[in-house]
Parts: structure tokens; C-alpha cells; sequence
């Protein structure tokens, strides 16, 4: 297959950027908006978060993001997914075995909020908001040149990501790279993004892969929608649960959208529940950062059959 036909459709966050410092100010407001709660005592705020996240640290395979408040399915794990401890904060505090202290900060925070998840929601995207207004081009080391490299070549990029596209075009933008809308109907050229792609929706079903024990369920409708319409060759994520389950299953379906290649990317090193994955029914490679994008392309862009899979 020419490089020029190849179709690359990407998640944004963890893979073209560097989340550390933005998870930081996320768990930062947590820690902010919860001392509001408890009429300004920090000391306390933090020391509760310390103790929450120790908690579901301990058991990350009961402890996710859980979009829908009445749906106990997770759309992905806390220990594979960057962003996602605040969503499991919540999920913590809504269960029925809290100790006395924890029960307390659950109500405070319910006295001042409807509810938990709004409450969450709250912090994650009011400081992500905040975040893209002071810093508009925190891309990964080499990004801009890994994405320069594959337009020169003709490879078609299309992000898919739960950002918005404004912060995909916008930190593009900077490095002078033009990101149309996907949705927009004239939108054609080799990079185009679909903001806010609602992977974490779980439709009715509980169609799922099982890996390490724990289920990753694979009905995601939206998502679903834009794989189909947009047929790639590769699908590059770094949550397996939220990226990449998906076009695993349909590879397994058989699906004629489904991706040749399903790659992982994740520069702290995934949970080994993810790893012992790696080949074996999960995703066909692994990289460290953006960087090695190419090379890998180039080579599955070159062999006839798919690639063996590699951890790189």
C-alpha cells in the first residue's frame, strides 16, 4: 500500500501531548473546589483526595470513568486512563462502604452540588477550560515534525478525540498546520478532526472484550459511527478501554471499517493487565511517544499482510 492511500485515525490527548501538567491543575481543582465545600479547609481537601485516590488505587479494576451516573459499566479504568482518576473520585464516594471521615466529605460536597458527577464534572472541565486559555501549543516533544512528515507523505490524520476540535486545531494551529472540522461537510483535506467523539457513551448492549480479568465493553455507538464512516487503516489510542476496544471488536466482527492495525501508545508504561494484552487479542503494537509513528507506518504501509505485533 502507497503511504500516499494510508489512513491514520488518532485520539489527541496522551498521544500528541503530554497530559502531566494538565492532570495536575485537574487534580489540583479537585482538591480546590472540594476545600470550598468544606468551608476553605484545604489541609483537609487534600488529605481526603490523598486518601480516596490510595483507595482506588488498590483496586483499579473496580474503579473507572462511569459516565452515566445510573449505568455501573465503566467506559474505562483509572489505572489506564490519564484523565480519568476525578471520574473515579466520584465513583468512590458513591459507594455504599465509605469510612465515617470519607462519608462526611460526601456529604459536604452534596450539600453544595446536585450530585457527584456534576460535581466532578465541574472540576474536570472548568480547569481543562482554564488550562486551554493559558496554554495553547503544549504538544509532545517532535509532534508537529511527526505530523509534517506523514502529510508530506500523503498520509491521511484524523483525529478522534473526546477534546473539543478547537483545542486540536488550535494547538495545531500554532505550528501552522490548518485541522478542518470532519463534520463540517466540505471538510476534505488530509487532517480533520471530530471533537467531543462521545467514546465513553455505552450503548444498550454488553457486547465486550475480556483482558486481564476485567470486561471492556465495546458497544459505543458514536464511536462506532465515525469508524465506520471514516474506514481507517490504523486506529492510535492510549486507553485501550476507550480507544482502541472498539476496533479490536469489530476486527473480530469481521467489520469491513475495522482498522488493519490497532496501535497503543503510552509514554509511563500501561498497567500489565494492558501489556500481557499486547498481541494477544489487544492491541498489535506499542509505542513510547509520537516519534516512532513513522517508522511503524512506513513499515505496515510496506508489507503486504499485517505486520507482526511489536512492542517498540
Amino acid at each position: 500500500m502507497p503511504l500516499s492511500s494510508y489512513h491514520l485515525v488518532s485520539d489527541f490527548d496522551g498521544v500528541w501531548t503530554d497530559p502531566t501538567e494538565e492532570y495536575r491543575a485537574v487534580r489540583e481543582s479537585v482538591i480546590r473546589e472540594l476545600a470550598v465545600c468544606l468551608q476553605g479547609d484545604e489541609d483537609l481537601a487534600r488529605e481526603s483526595i490523598e486518601r480516596i485516590a490510595t483507595h482506588i488505587l488498590e483496586t483499579p479494576g473496580v474503579y473507572g470513568w462511569q459516565a452515566d451516573p445510573k449505568d455501573e459499566r465503566l467506559s474505562s479504568f483509572v489505572d489506564e486512563d490519564f484523565f480519568c482518576l476525578p471520574a473515579a473520585i466520584g465513583h468512590y464516594l458513591a459507594g455504599p462502604n465509605l469510612e465515617a471521615p470519607l462519608v462526611l466529605i460526601r456529604e459536604a460536597i452534596c450539600r453544595h452540588w446536585p450530585n457527584l458527577p456534576k460535581f466532578m464534572d465541574h472540576c474536570f472541565h472548568s480547569t481543562c477550560d482554564a488550562f486551554r486559555k493559558e496554554v495553547d501549543h503544549d504538544l509532545a516533544p517532535g509532534a508537529e515534525g511527526v505530523l509534517a512528515a506523514l502529510l508530506d507523505a500523503g498520509v491521511r490524520v484524523t483525529f478522534v478525540s473526546n477534546a473539543p476540535a478547537t483545542k486540536i486545531q488550535d494547538w495545531f494551529g500554532h505550528h501552522g498546520f490548518q485541522v478542518e472540522d470532519a463534520r463540517e461537510e466540505q471538510a476534505n483535506s488530509l487532517l480533520r478532526v471530530y471533537g467531543r467523539a462521545g467514546k465513553q457513551w455505552l450503548g444498550p448492549s454488553n457486547q465486550a472484550l475480556k483482558m486481564g480479568g476485567r470486561l471492556l465493553f465495546t458497544d459505543r455507538p458514536q464511536y462506532r459511527e465515525i469508524l465506520i464512516r471514516e474506514d481507517p487503516d490504523m486506529v492510535l489510542g492510549d486507553v485501550l478501554s476507550l480507544d482502541l476496544a472498539l476496533p479490536l471488536a469489530m476486527r473480530q466482527e469481521e467489520h469491513p471499517a475495522a482498522p488493519s492495525s490497532v496501535t497503543l501508545l503510552t509514554r509511563l508504561g500501561p498497567p500489565d493487565w494492558v501489556r500481557d494484552s499486547i498481541g494477544q487479542g489487544g492491541p498489535d503494537h506499542l509505542l513510547q511517544n509520537v516519534r516512532q509513528l513513522p517508522d511503524l507506518i512506513r513499515s505496515l504501509a510496506s508489507t503486504p499482510r499485517m505486520a507482526p505485533p511489536s512492542q517498540i
